[in-house]
């Protein structure tokens, strides 16, 4: 999910890197109608400039402080709010004059072209898409969220196209514990997205690193592609997402064992994230009251440097008996959640939790890699860690041919455990065209490496 880390001195001085600064902006159907006299100009302009503005301070603010910056990232409010519906002006449950009038005009030209409503709907989503697209190239943010999907008929008929059109674009699918039919239509589309053919973004099945399904997944959360603005209104937020492996090494050693997680993780993460916590309040009150501050995700996040495996940390811990997904491993994993979502003075958003996305941490994808699938890890090991940890299934490759019935059950499975536990969880994995289980991934991305494909 991240850009490659950029080399500066400074950045040594720091122990870990910034992943993402997220701004949150609410959108609206209206906000793509042309408003301003150059009759280019749209709301969707001005909100999208007032994001890069704010990114971009927040930015300085922190490299001055010497920390390395991967990513600056927008995520928007439920994409079912604003991309559909409305076309050409206001939602379609709008029940004002302006929205009956917009209805009336737009029927009117439907009727005219002799044109259904289904395919004007998705010239409209088109529209809207590479529209916000262009404006993002422009301003050279790289990834945006488009939030969930909150219907599976809206999954179905959206979600594909919109990572289909940009690899700048992620969304998701909310889906319920026990919501059987917004399970299949999440397996239908990652069943769906596996199979695009359209540039790098998507061959090969890549296009599902932009697509999860999520459940119990809030606002506020800075990292992608369950990313979502967490309220509706005028107002732009942010929030911190970091990348931490190398440093959770650092602390997992120093702690020895899970009865010193707490103490080091009080000590030592309060004293590093506070410069990134004042740097981000101090920016925000300088602002007007239309910017806000939302808090820091201390979730533990890997990278793919050597050494910033989150899975190589917590096998450091005297409890965890052999490789990582054995005995000890779920203690070790809630003792740590537990401290990262009360580190002493710190506003915290987001997962807080511990991250194993199996193809961004190199010894998860070593693990999985074990000539007996017995030896090394599974999808059910991961599910029962995330029963204590979160942040559910991630990047975990699985056989192309997958039926959609055994996909919508592994998501209904990761939905019952967010639902019963009541913590936020994600299942993003990706079905390889052609692949089998045990054979080796041959993904060419640099935000991941390889392994063999899990069952399933």
């Amino acid at each position: 999910m991240a850009d490659g880390p950029i080399a500066t001195t400074a950045t040594a001085k720091r122990p870990f890197r910034i992943r993402t600064i997220t701004a949150f902006v609410t959108l609206r159907p209206d906000d793509f109608d042309e408003v301003e006299d150059d009759g280019v100009t749209t709301d969707v302009t001005i909100k999208v400039d007032r994001c890069a503005d704010i990114l971009r301070g927040v930015e300085a603010e922190l490299r001055n402080l010497g920390y390395d910056v991967q990513t600056a990232r927008i995520a928007t409010n439920p994409f079912g709010e604003w991309l559909i519906g409305g076309g050409g002006g206001c939602n379609v449950d709008d029940d004002d004059d302006a929205g009956r009038t917009t209805r009336r005009k737009k029927h009117a030209r439907m009727n005219d072209a002799g044109t259904n409503d289904d395919a004007m709907t998705s010239i409209e989503i088109r529209r809207r898409l590479l529209l916000l697209d262009g404006l993002l190239d422009e301003r050279e943010i790289n990834f945006c969220s488009l939030g969930p999907s909150t219907d599976p008929e809206l999954t179905a008929r959206a979600c594909s196209t919109i990572v289909s059109t940009s690899g700048r674009f992620s969304c998701s699918a909310n889906v319920e514990p026990g919501d059987v039919i917004a399970a299949r239509a999440a397996a239908a589309c990652m069943k769906e997205i596996s199979t695009l053919d359209g540039g790098g973004h998507v061959d090969g099945g890549l296009g599902n690193f932009r697509f999860c399904s999520s459940t119990r997944v809030a606002g506020a959360v800075p990292f992608f592609p369950g990313a979502r603005a967490p309220h509706a209104c005028d107002r732009v937020s942010f929030a911190i997402g970091l990348e931490n492996g190398g440093y959770a090494r650092l602390l997992l050693e120093e702690a020895g064992n899970i009865g010193g997680i707490k103490r080091v993780f009080d000590e030592r993460m309060s004293r590093e994230l506070m410069p990134v916590q004042e740097a981000c309040s101090r920016f925000a009150d300088g602002r007007d009251d239309s910017v806000a501050y939302l808090g820091i995700d201390t979730s533990l996040n890997p990278s793919l440097d050597d050494g910033g495996s989150v899975a190589d940390a917590i096998e450091c811990l005297e409890e965890v008996r052999g490789d990582f997904g054995g005995t000890g491993s779920m203690a070790a994993a809630a003792a740590i959640t537990t401290s990262l979502q009360s580190i002493p003075g710190i506003l915290t958003t987001g997962y807080c939790g511990l991250m194993l996305p199996v193809l961004e941490d190199k010894r998860l994808a070593e693990l999985g890699m074990a000539v007996r699938p017995r030896d090394g890890l599974t999808i059910e090991r991961l599910l029962c860690i995330s029963s204590v940890c979160g942040v559910g299934v991630d990047t975990v490759p699985i056989p192309g041919d997958v039926s959609e019935d055994s996909l919508s059950s592994l998501i209904l499975d990761v939905a019952a455990l967010a639902g019963r536990w009541n913590k936020p969880l994600s299942c993003r994995v990706f079905p390889v065209p052609g692949g089998a289980v045990g054979e080796m991934t041959s993904f060419d991305s640099p935000y991941m490496c390889n392994s063999r494909i899990f069952g399933l």
